[in-house]
């Protein structure tokens, strides 16, 4: 009997963004079922660097501030099976232009959108 559910369903690989959090999840047939979560081999605890959080049949490993050397392969473990998960550790957020407006003498304010959705204005020279 398959102690984990809607296997099909886990994103095996997580990209992270450097010192942002990342989440690998996955789901349990039994909400009572209890998860061990390793990286690389070793037991990973509780900490202000990973969460190990459970709700329902919920089980999650978050990632707080993530650095290069989180990058790796994870495993979460029950009952003797194990899902395994993968993080790419990705650079800061990459920007992409949006609209030029407020043009004035030699300056514009040119406002940036990340991919994740975060907005900032900056103000450049025209050269």
């Amino acid at each position: 009997e398959d102690v984990f559910a809607n296997q099909e369903k886990v994103q095996k690989e997580v990209k992270a963004v450097l010192t942002e959090s990342a989440t690998l999840s996955c789901e349990v047939a039994q909400a009572k079922t209890e998860v061990k979560w390793y990286k690389d081999g070793k037991l990973i605890t509780s900490s202000k660097k990973f969460k190990v959080e459970s709700e329902g049949k919920s089980r999650r490993l978050v990632v707080e501030q993530v650095e290069k050397k989180d990058a790796g392969e994870y495993t979460c473990e029950a009952a003797g099976q194990k899902l395994t998960f993968k993080i790419v550790v990705t650079g800061k957020k990459k920007y992409f232009l949006s609209t030029v407006s407020c043009c004035w003498l030699k300056y514009c304010r040119i406002k940036c959108i990340s991919c994740t959705g975060g907005i900032s204005a900056q103000i450049f020279p025209i050269e």
